[in-house]
């Protein structure tokens, strides 16, 4: 009688363990496939505004070397179907001296925007307004185009002569543009229902900011940002539902393990290893107990490990949370332990299973990449350092913005590893008295 209880009770516990751990399997592959794909969505995007930003910045200092900041039409139109040559990503190019449209670019397709006075369009006015105020590229979209109608991205340039305002580089950028690019990469991560709203702080209208929406999001989606440049735009993506099959394996699973565990747990009770016992030990000594990771014993062993295989090149990184003192002098030990928790997962999510990150103490972490040459591997870091800088770490009492600096070198074979970490080091202090929140390499 004993036994059938236990056998149900078993069936019953194995259901709940399996329904729980469904859950977090499913919900930990879609936070890991969001931001997977948020990632591919920020290179995507960033490549075609790329033209555009550049496209800008380059006619703001050919008016700027212009005498007076008075630019010829002629001048204009030729350095316009330059850029619109060699940056194809760009369809149109407008000069607005005092926030008023002047020059086009291409003229026929553009021309009734001219005489478009944006800083006094209630429709233009505050993002007019915000790129005079923050001095930088500001994108707006997508916005219906006075000139022609079409649905577009607006990448505007604060020009400035004598620190006073000029006026303003505008690019433009066709929604269709970019509409294929959004589709492939989400396609390609197999994600078909999403929606992704634009930023324009003069229309308040989610519908009429929306850039691309398909399918079904009534079930609760996952919401992210994506980040272009100085813009920040919002996306929905749909969370993937646990399959049978998946319920079914971990159910079998579940099973399997406890009847593996009342089918052993009287050997275990009497044959306690001492072997395993020293194993447990060993691996406590090498993993930092906060983190999880590599400690530097931990890293000095598997450098050993590796030194016993073939010798192979490589780059290695040292890197540390910038101010990382004056948050434990703020907050307390107890949030810095969180941020560092917190910094270690991200570093964990961005970086391939088969580079070695470890913790060398305190806020202070390294990073051995194998077989990665030194410009691919700052490639790495400054990918690393980039998305740090864009993630806000909401901690207990305080959402926090972290910056990180790098030190970057590269070996030749396994045995001079030692003294590559030295030269990192090195590069580290660099990145440190240059400003940090940078990537220094030797």
């Amino acid at each position: 009688m004993l036994n059938k209880v236990i056998i149900v009770v078993s069936f019953f516990f194995s259901l709940l363990v399996t329904e729980s751990l469904v859950i977090r399997l499913v919900d930990a592959d879609n936070e890991k496939h969001f931001n997977k794909v948020i990632f591919e969505l920020n290179k995507s995007i960033g490549l075609i505004f790329n033209d555009a930003v550049v496209s800008s910045e380059v006619l703001k200092e050919v008016v700027n070397l212009s005498k007076g900041g008075d630019l010829l039409l002629s001048e204009f139109n030729r350095v316009s179907k330059a850029l619109l040559d060699d940056y194809n990503n760009v369809n149109s190019i407008l000069l607005l001296p005092n926030g008023i449209v002047s020059y086009v670019y291409p003229y026929e397709e553009n021309k009734n925007a001219i005489g478009h006075d944006v800083l006094n369009d209630e429709n233009r006015k505050l993002g007019s307004l915000e790129s005079i105020l923050k001095k930088e590229v500001v994108i707006i979209g997508p916005v219906k185009l006075v000139q022609n109608g079409k649905q577009a991205f607006i990448i505007r340039k604060t020009i400035l002569n004598e620190n006073n305002f000029w006026g303003f580089v505008s690019s433009i950028v066709y929604l269709d543009s970019i509409i294929d690019s959004i589709d492939n990469v989400l396609l390609e991560h197999g994600v078909v229902d999403y929606s992704i709203v634009g930023y324009n702080p003069d229309n308040l209208n989610v519908n009429e900011r929306m850039i691309r929406s398909k399918g079904d999001l009534s079930n609760e989606p996952m919401k992210s940002k994506v980040h272009v440049f100085n813009t920040t735009w919002e996306i929905y993506i749909s969370q993937n539902s646990p399959k049978y099959s998946l319920v079914f394996a971990v159910f079998i699973f579940v099973s399997i393990v406890f009847l593996m565990a009342a089918l052993l747990f009287k050997y275990i009770n009497k044959n306690k290893n001492s072997e395993k016992e020293k194993r447990l030990l060993e691996n406590e000594a090498h993993a930092d107990f906060l983190t999880g990771l590599l400690n530097r014993r931990g890293f000095e062993n598997r450098i050993n490990i590796l030194q016993s295989g073939k010798l192979i090149y490589g780059s290695i990184a040292i890197f540390d949370i910038d101010f990382f003192k004056k948050i434990n002098d703020t907050y307390g030990h107890d949030v810095g332990d969180e941020v560092l928790v917190k910094f270690t997962n991200i570093c964990m999510m961005l970086l391939p299973s088969e580079y070695i990150l470890s913790r060398s103490g305190g806020d202070e972490f390294i990073l051995l990449m194998p077989e990665l040459d030194i410009i691919r591997a700052e490639e790495v870091c400054e990918c690393l350092r980039l998305e740090i800088y864009k993630e806000k770490f909401t901690v207990s009492t305080a959402e926090l913005e972290l910056t990180t600096s790098i030190g970057v070198a590269s070996y030749s074979n396994i045995v001079n590893i030692r003294s590559a970490l030295n030269i990192a080091d090195k590069a580290l202090y660099l990145a440190k008295n240059n400003g940090r929140n940078r990537v220094f390499t030797f």
